[in-house]
């Protein structure tokens, strides 16, 4: 009698729900956790576009986010890839219509609506984020900077996340506050400012400049790629590619001087779907940097979607 097949390798389909972006991975991942990905997919959703305000996710995002899914679920089909999970991020948990979320999810795509905590988004982004950079080592700080919040998480390869903090800082959402034009003028800038340095105190994060600090996702890739003059990442080549204090300060500054057209012509490739909110994005990351004197940030083109997989993989693999 043949024997069942094992469960491993097997096919995976991951999707991060933000607060701008609806991202996939199809990934075959390994009962160890080591992950190749097959195929990734951007769509720019603005799920929390008006969230900040209103406390609700509108039925034009409703509209934009159903035909996401039905797309991804459609391409991990055509993958042969049984097993789809959902993570939703900063706009689903700041909805106060959250339970309509998750009913109109499951009735029009019958896919299930997880919406994460902001700690264990850090947390599998965090560990995302590491499984691209096979040469880092020792303890280090992940931040991913999002449309609607902002995480970072401390820890190590080995011993997993130490430290995990989701702060209310997000590109979408600060502009909506503040930048209702670019560029915006000197007292938006500071107001916004003035925000960020208080969330940042708040947090107590445990961050200096003797701690490595990597990016990943959304923002900080896409300042590697418009700093590269590159449309994805595999144009980058396979060698480390980090921004320094410096180089993320000089973009700051250049891109709060430019109106919308400006920043979308810098890179339509990259900054198309982002443009408007790329500039909240760079100075969030930059205020992270001199708040606590950070001289670079390795970059990671893996973030939360690639930690929902691992995460798949250690659950099944653990029964």
């Amino acid at each position: 009698m043949a024997l069942p097949a094992p469960p491993f390798p097997r096919r995976i389909a991951a999707i991060d729900v933000g607060t701008n972006t609806a991202l996939l991975l199809v990934a075959e991942v390994a009962a160890d956790g080591a992950m190749t990905p097959l195929h990734e997919a951007e769509r720019f959703i603005r799920l929390g576009e008006g969230v900040d305000a209103t406390g609700r996710v509108t039925a034009a995002a409703l509209h934009r986010l159903r035909e996401a899914l039905l797309a991804y679920r459609a391409v991990a089909g055509d993958f042969g890839v049984a097993e789809v999970v959902v993570g939703a991020t900063s706009a689903s948990r700041d909805a106060r219509n959250q339970a309509a979320l998750i009913d109109f999810v499951r009735r029009e795509t019958g896919l299930r609506y997880e919406i994460l905590s902001g700690e264990d988004e850090a947390a599998w982004s965090f560990l995302g984020g590491l499984s691209a950079l096979d040469d880092l080592a020792g303890p280090c700080a992940v931040v991913d900077v999002g449309g609607g919040s902002t995480e970072i998480a401390v820890g190590d390869r080995a011993g997993g996340v130490t430290f995990r903090r989701s702060l209310p800082l997000g590109s979408v959402r600060l502009t909506e506050r503040f930048f209702a034009a670019l560029p915006p003028d000197a007292a938006a800038v500071e107001r916004f400012e003035a925000v960020a340095a208080r969330s940042l105190d708040a947090a107590a994060l445990p961050l200096d400049a003797a701690l490595p600090l990597v990016g990943v996702d959304g923002t900080v890739v896409s300042l590697a790629l418009l700093r590269a003059g590159a449309s994805t990442w595999a144009e980058l080549g396979a060698a480390p590619v980090s921004l320094s204090a410096a180089d993320v300060h000089a973009w700051r500054r250049r891109l709060l001087a430019m109106p919308r057209e400006e920043i979308l012509a810098l890179n339509p490739a990259v900054m198309t779907g982002r443009a408007d909110v790329f500039p909240a994005g760079v100075l969030l990351l930059d205020a992270v940097m001199r708040r606590f004197g950070l001289p670079a940030c390795r970059v990671s083109p893996r973030s939360l979607r690639h930690g929902l997989a691992l995460r798949w993989a250690r659950q099944s693999a653990s029964g």
